[in-house]
């Protein structure tokens, strides 16, 4: 067999072209996190941090005092930086940081604790519920939980408040997370680790006792993040659970499927894990339970304003930055659209300028329910919301709470409506992200990290008892819906 010219130089390419993956296969692959870190990487991070923060967060620069904390905060972390740089040691740190900006969006991935209580807390009133896995009292003749390893219940919640940012700090659910953590508030407190803790349990009389348990290295079960792979089938008792709105279209089989649904008595969107930047969702359900979304000053208008948004300049931000979100700069407005924006100009924050001009968002007319149109028939709407539901999922959350036949169910969110800046740590490798954005709603009321507060209040790691809430909520519709606890019994909807 003889061989040409062409044909050794295709084989030549062919050996570079399997070179070329091979390099790019080793190149794109993640190096696991160092689990020791030097203090020249902390005090690197630290600084990095610093210094974007300073940059890009809109809750710091919201206050001056917010950099003034972060100076502080940054300052304390230098002088506490653990002893032989382990990695966890420094999460922990850099939690405390983040508390700084008081931003209840701000997320760290990859924080564990070497041990956490092996039972749930739960608080009741002015008191805390000791549970097991399955939410069951630990103890039935003594539920409540009064101290941990000999101290008083209200001084570990202390020591939790060190992990939150001011505006959650009182948020029972993230106390609680945070208590489960006992190594971590160990540490913080001062005390010494083991492998057991000694909890003191009394009744409503303050009869009490005392038992020990051996603590666990596996976290407390929470919502699975993935997202599944396909397309799941709709829940036959009309309970749908969403994830990527982006995905979401109204003529898509899954949305015609919704729309069928809205006329049956209950529907129940579990969003507590929905997020992107669609909003097909939000004008299905406009359409179908708005009375009128749009404010009293501009009822008038056939586009009417939905909201304004700017956000903190920095040196790789373009000015379309928002965009994606559907904000769109003054100069890209029509006439009128421009006039509705110079009417809520004297109801906004002044222009500052570490901020961009204000941008504005538009409900257009094909997406308005018009309060004098023939609705279609429709049924009642029960959402199911969380700390995750953010982006277009907030939105839905918060118009929802002023929708007649519609209720509300679960944890508060975040207020997160516009775009997070993220960041990895250089030398430690965590991610960070924060607002970057400011959104305020049509008659200039301030909405970026305001929570919206669901109608009943529902822990996202407890079995939903769909029934119960279904017979106070429309009667005569009780047998419509099966309980579920976790996004595995609804539709996932992942992008079509």
């Amino acid at each position: 067999m003889k061989f040409g010219h062409q044909s050794i130089i295709n084989g030549f390419g062919l050996i570079m072209l399997l070179s070329c993956i091979q390099l790019t296969v080793i190149a794109l692959r993640e190096e696991p996190p160092k689990p020791q870190l030097s203090a020249r990487e902390m005090q690197s991070d630290l600084n990095y941090l610093q210094q974007h923060l300073s940059q890009y967060s809109a809750s710091a620069a919201t206050s001056p005092q917010h950099l003034v904390n972060l100076d502080t905060q940054i300052n304390k972390a230098r002088g506490q930086l653990p002893l032989g740089g382990e990695r966890q040691l420094f999460a922990q740190q850099l939690l405390k940081v983040l508390t700084a900006i008081d931003d209840p969006s701000a997320r760290l991935e990859g924080v564990t604790a070497q041990a956490y209580l092996p039972i749930k807390l739960r608080k009741l009133d002015d008191k805390w519920l000791a549970l097991t896995q399955d939410n069951r009292p630990l103890d039935s003749e003594a539920p409540i939980i009064t101290h941990i390893d000999g101290l008083p219940i209200a001084l570990w919640i202390d020591a939790a408040r060190h992990f939150l940012p001011p505006s959650l700090a009182d948020t029972a659910s993230e106390q609680a997370r945070y208590l489960s953590m006992i190594a971590m508030l160990r540490r913080e407190i001062g005390l010494v680790a083991r492998k057991q803790c000694r909890l003191t349990l009394s009744d409503e009389q303050g009869n009490g006792r005392q038992l020990s348990l051996t603590l666990t290295s596996k976290p407390p079960q929470t919502l699975s993040n993935s997202e599944s792979s396909g397309q799941a089938s709709v829940d036959l008792q009309g309970v749908f659970g969403l994830y990527d709105l982006s995905g979401f279209s109204a003529d898509s089989p899954l949305g015609r499927r919704l729309k069928r649904s809205l006329t049956s008595p209950v529907t129940i969107l579990d969003l507590r894990q929905a997020h992107g930047a669609g909003d097909e969702l939000l004008r299905l359900l406009a359409q179908t339970f708005s009375p009128d979304i749009r404010p009293p000053l501009l009822a008038g208008w056939p586009d009417s304003l939905q909201a304004v948004a700017r956000y903190k300049k920095g040196p790789n931000l373009r000015s379309d930055y928002l965009k994606p979100l559907g904000f769109l700069p003054p100069a890209s407005l029509s006439q009128a659209e421009q006039l509705q924006l110079e009417l809520l100009r004297p109801h906004l924050p002044e222009e500052e300028p570490g901020f961009s001009p204000w941008q504005a968002k538009f409900w257009h007319l094909a997406s308005l329910p018009w309060s004098y149109l023939p609705r279609p028939k429709r049924g009642k709407l029960m959402l199911l919301i969380g700390p995750d539901c953010r982006q277009q999922c907030q939105w839905v959350a918060h118009f929802a709470k002023t929708w007649p036949d519609t209720l509300v169910v679960g944890e508060a969110t975040r207020g997160e409506y516009g775009r997070q800046q993220q960041l990895t740590l250089p030398n430690s490798g965590f991610k960070i992200s924060f607002n970057a954005t400011q959104i305020y709603d049509a008659t200039g009321k301030a909405l970026s990290g305001v929570p919206t507060q669901p109608d009943i209040e529902q822990p996202l790691d407890e079995v939903v008892y769909w029934e119960n809430l279904i017979s106070l909520f429309a009667p005569g519709a009780s047998g419509q819906t099966q309980p579920i606890n976790n996004p595995s019994n609804a539709e996932r909807n992942t992008h079509e």
